[in-house]
């Protein structure tokens, strides 16, 4: 099978672009390959509306009628569609959260507010209620992808600082406790944290790119793998900051002497069976017809709601929205799914009843953490 893969909303390190919130993948994987069987095909449509290039934010009022014949091709070959969505509020404050709270590198973090997910995420949900989000921005921007360590370490923290002075707004005197401990020690101890890296590309691994790419390596893997039909070629538009890092992370993947499946434990596992040994391409979308419908596919799932508030008068843009959606599957990194996430947590926790067994369970554990916390800051 061949995978085209196109992007939108790349703001590099400015996580903070109120124009551009959220950075999307769209991939659209096929038993064909495009850029040979449907040249002709796309070369008809750029020669029926005087064209030169298949790039949705620049075809205006054509696109609604340039949709009607991209179905109508899409039809013929029945791809299907993988949606990476990663909303760079979210991101800014989980690197802020795993910057930070990495109990492996704080010794003022508990492990299982790192190790374990419920745990995690209450904590990460506590951490967004009292950060401002220009906290998490700065910190993103300034202090992960700074230039200088030293600026980098004053960013950090600021950072901490900041937060800390917020701390009183936490009602969980537990939580409270939690957050100042680990804020505290990052901060008198600022070296220790991974926050600075010499080089550009390590910093880059920052972005959102990265945050969503293996996803959807693993989305079309176990696609290809239901259809019996591994993965020949990824083809990847071409972006010049992040042609590096993508390309090392897809040379992992497809490394047929790594693991196949990569278990993440409770958060589920990365299945890169079916693009072992795959070819991986960064190519200009100029030079790609493959990229160029993804890409006009892509401005229309962009646009979305605003194609189905305006439906009768874009009944040929809606079509093929209506086409793409049934088809397509979704890595979901926002705000809105960790705030679900989190509430169907706290209300699980919250109704289940505990035996005194279980509530005893809790309380040793929770024990030999604080004994070992207590051992590793020196406190008798």
């Amino acid at each position: 099978m061949f995978a085209y893969i196109d992007e939108a909303g790349h703001t590099g390190k400015n996580n903070s672009d109120i124009t551009q919130p959220v950075f999307y993948y769209l991939c659209i994987l096929t038993n064909q390959n495009i850029d040979i069987t449907l040249k002709d095909d796309i070369s008809f449509i750029k020669a029926k509306y005087g064209i030169t290039e298949l790039h949705g934010s620049e075809l205006s009022d054509k696109i609604e009628y340039i949709s009607k014949d991209i179905l109508q091709i899409l039809q013929k070959i029945s791809p299907h569609f993988f949606i990476s969505i990663v909303d760079k509020e979210y991101l800014s404050y989980t690197k802020l959260f795993d910057t930070l709270f990495d109990n492996v590198e704080n010794k003022g973090a508990r492990p299982h507010t790192y190790q374990f997910r419920p745990f995690r995420i209450m904590l990460l949900n506590n951490l967004c209620y009292i950060t401002p989000i220009e906290v998490a921005y700065n910190f993103y921007q300034n202090c992960l992808f700074g230039s200088k360590e030293e600026d980098a370490i004053t960013v950090l923290i600021e950072t901490c600082d900041a937060i800390l002075s917020r701390t009183f707004l936490l009602k969980d005197e537990r939580s409270k406790e939690l957050i100042s401990d680990a804020l505290i020690w990052a901060k008198n101890n600022p070296k220790e944290i991974t926050a600075f890296n010499t080089r550009k590309i390590d910093r880059w691994r920052h972005l959102p790119h990265v945050v969503s790419f293996l996803p959807l390596m693993d989305m079309i893997s176990r696609y290809s793998k239901k259809e019996k039909s591994p993965i020949r070629k990824i083809v990847h538009d071409e972006q010049q900051q992040i042609k590096k890092v993508i390309s090392e992370i897809h040379a992992l993947a497809s490394d047929k002497k790594l693991p196949a499946i990569l278990n993440l434990r409770e958060n589920g596992s990365y299945d890169l069976t079916n693009i072992k040994e795959s070819i991986f391409e960064i190519k200009d979308s100029k030079n790609s017809i493959g990229l160029q419908i993804v890409d006009f596919c892509l401005y229309l799932l962009t646009h979305s709601e605003y194609v189905a508030e305006n439906r009768n008068d874009l009944m040929n843009s809606y079509a093929l929205l209506d086409f793409i959606m049934p088809r397509g599957e979704v890595f979901d990194f926002t705000m809105e799914s960790f705030k679900s996430e989190s509430a169907t947590m706290y209300k699980k926790i919250m109704e289940h009843e505990y035996s005194e067994e279980e509530l005893q369970k809790g309380k040793d554990m929770i024990k030999i953490i604080e004994d070992n916390y207590r051992k590793q800051k020196g406190d008798t």
